[in-house]
């Protein structure tokens, strides 16, 4: 078909119009798309990749951002925007570098490029949350970077929710809480989100154990009615429960051994109280509790020699 754009048609005849050509369209323009675009993109990229062989970083991270912004749809963006995010990791831009690995995960899920920088978001994420907690974390505010880095590990874990990333990313939420001794109750939650959500983890037990950890620590602080330490004592006996073989297993029967240690000095300590008072009868009721509760030992003898000396003196 001969152009119409080219032609007049005039009592029967066609008419060339100058400057026209009598070839024919194969093909209409269509808006949006630009002829040849992967041609021009390959030429862009192949400007970054020199720019990056002859160890200009910064002209290389200029090149393959624009390759990506300007051809977005070529079959090279994927590749021009992971190696921006890995240039800017390189150099320790890492929350930008981020921010690119993430445009290469949201846009270019097809790409065979896809896990590599999902594996390596995840990288910076962990690196910002351990200098979060080693006090190295250098590129964000200080008041800012406990948000930011729990956002950067929520995006990690959310990027991919059933892969084993997703439990490291949380248990790493609820380290990074952890080390922020006024954030104890998020540390709580987060830990407890690894072990409702991700269960069959490796995370699951050390979680566990850090919850009832914490819970102790509460306790220690001055928790009148000790229902921290109570709290803590069952998490560690449901943790040896479920997960029997683990090492935080372990731990925690230390742990819950260490708690009733410090039940029986709590109620030998009130004995104690009651007997200084001379409410007698009370002190009697919590050493025989002593008593009860060990077979032997230190406690034990001197609950017994006290239950003894109010008894020789009646």
């Amino acid at each position: 078909m001969i152009s119409l754009r080219c032609t007049l048609l005039l009592a029967g005849w066609v008419i060339l119009l100058p400057g026209c050509s009598n070839e024919t369209e194969t093909e209409l323009p269509i808006a949006g798309v630009r002829r040849g675009s992967d041609d021009d993109a390959q030429r862009l990229y192949n400007r970054a990749q020199a720019a990056d062989k002859s160890g200009r970083g910064k002209k290389a991270i200029s090149l393959y951002s624009g390759t990506a912004d300007k051809y977005p749809h070529s079959r090279i963006a994927a590749a021009a925007r992971f190696r921006q995010a890995q240039l800017l990791h390189q150099q320790g831009k890492l929350d930008a570098a981020f921010e690119i690995y993430q445009m290469v995960i949201s846009r270019y899920q097809a790409s065979s490029l896809y896990t590599q920088a999902r594996d390596s978001q995840a990288k910076v994420a962990h690196a910002a949350a351990e200098g979060s907690v080693t006090g190295k974390l250098l590129w964000f505010k200080p008041d800012l970077d406990i948000k930011k880095v729990v956002s950067m590990l929520e995006t990690v874990r959310d990027n991919a929710p059933r892969a084993p990333s997703a439990a490291k990313a949380q248990h790493a939420i609820g380290k990074a809480y952890e080390g922020r001794k006024w954030k104890s109750a998020e540390a709580v939650s987060a830990y407890q989100k690894v072990v409702d959500e991700y269960p069959r983890s490796p995370y699951a037990p050390e979680a566990q154990f850090k919850i009832g950890k914490m819970l102790m620590a509460g306790a220690s602080k001055g928790n009148q009615d000790n229902s921290n330490l109570d709290r803590a004592l069952n998490t560690f006996a449901d943790l040896r429960q479920s997960y029997p073989n683990s090492k935080s297993a372990a731990e925690a029967t230390k742990m819950i051994t260490e708690i009733r240690t410090r039940d029986l000095q709590r109620t030998f300590d009130i004995a104690e109280f009651y007997f200084k008072k001379g409410q007698k009868s009370s002190a009697r009721v919590y050493y025989r509790e002593v008593v009860r509760k060990t077979g032997k030992g230190n406690l034990h003898d001197r609950a017994r020699n006290r239950l003894q000396s109010l008894q020789d003196s009646e």
